[in-house]
């Protein structure tokens, strides 16, 4: 994001201008497909430029606080696994069930040509219709094993919801009051520091781009993912002309998704 500048003198030349500009700062998210491991540009991605550690203060706050934070419940977390492995289990027999009635649909166009040239006495086409039976049987068993699979996957997500539902708004609650002071604190941090926040969203390449003050900076960004969340708040030292940083799964916190 380009800050603009004013040309005191018409006369004056570009370069002169350009030698007053702020540092760059070039930030880009990018993630792993979970299956072919191929990087992926994060798109739209909502990134912030901050002069201050947003961490340390939450922690201060959270520190200062009467009650401790309502932790997120073990047989919660592992209901959530069972839930990732079920879906698992429903995509690929989802999956393998189409590749099968694919296999089928051609299979039964080979044998329909092949009866029509007369060719339903040869050995070729005894195979291919023992191919074709055997495929049949198949399909009945993958989509037996994908219904059950989507079963089993939905009433775990039915539960899940219903009681990371009602943690979720106990912690949202502890946090409105723990936390009721945080914007108060960024505001005097921003003045104390007579700095201000950046905001940018990556575009197709999953770039964003700022202009900054040399100094101490924190890169935040949060990306949802249907079980979890990648957290960043990654402390930048903005020096020279440009500095970047790449947010990837290896320098987030990786967090539940409730």
């Amino acid at each position: 994001m380009k800050r603009p500048f004013v040309i005191l003198a018409v006369l004056l030349p570009l370069a002169a201008a350009a030698c007053g500009r702020e540092p760059q700062v070039v930030v880009e998210a990018a993630t792993t497909h979970p299956e072919t491991g191929a990087r992926q540009a994060l798109a739209d991605l909502p990134v912030r430029l901050l002069p201050y550690d947003r961490d340390a203060i939450f922690d201060s706050l959270e520190a200062a606080f009467a009650e401790p934070e309502p932790a997120l419940p073990p047989e919660l977390l592992e209901q959530q696994r069972q839930i990732q492995t079920a879906e698992t289990e429903w995509r690929t027999a989802e999956e393998r069930w189409g590749e099968v009635r694919d296999s089928l649909r051609v299979l039964a166009g080979q044998l329909q040509q092949m009866g029509q040239a007369g060719q339903r006495a040869t050995p070729q086409y005894v195979q291919a219709f023992r191919n074709y039976e055997r495929l049949e049987s198949e399909v009945s068993q993958v989509q037996g094993r994908s219904q059950n699979a989507f079963q089993r996957y939905d009433q775990l997500q039915r539960t899940f919801l219903t009681q990371a539902d009602s943690i979720r708004v106990v912690r949202e609650q502890w946090g409105e009051r723990a936390f009721a002071d945080f914007d108060r604190v960024v505001d005097a941090r921003l003045q104390q520091a007579g700095r201000e926040e950046y905001a940018d969203t990556t575009g197709g390449a999953g770039v964003a781009t700022f202009r900054a003050p040399t100094g101490r900076w924190w890169v935040y960004a949060r990306y949802r993912l249907p079980f979890e969340e990648l957290y960043w708040n990654v402390p930048l030292e903005v020096t020279g002309d440009s500095v970047g940083v790449v947010l990837t799964r290896e320098n987030a916190q990786v967090r539940p998704a409730m």
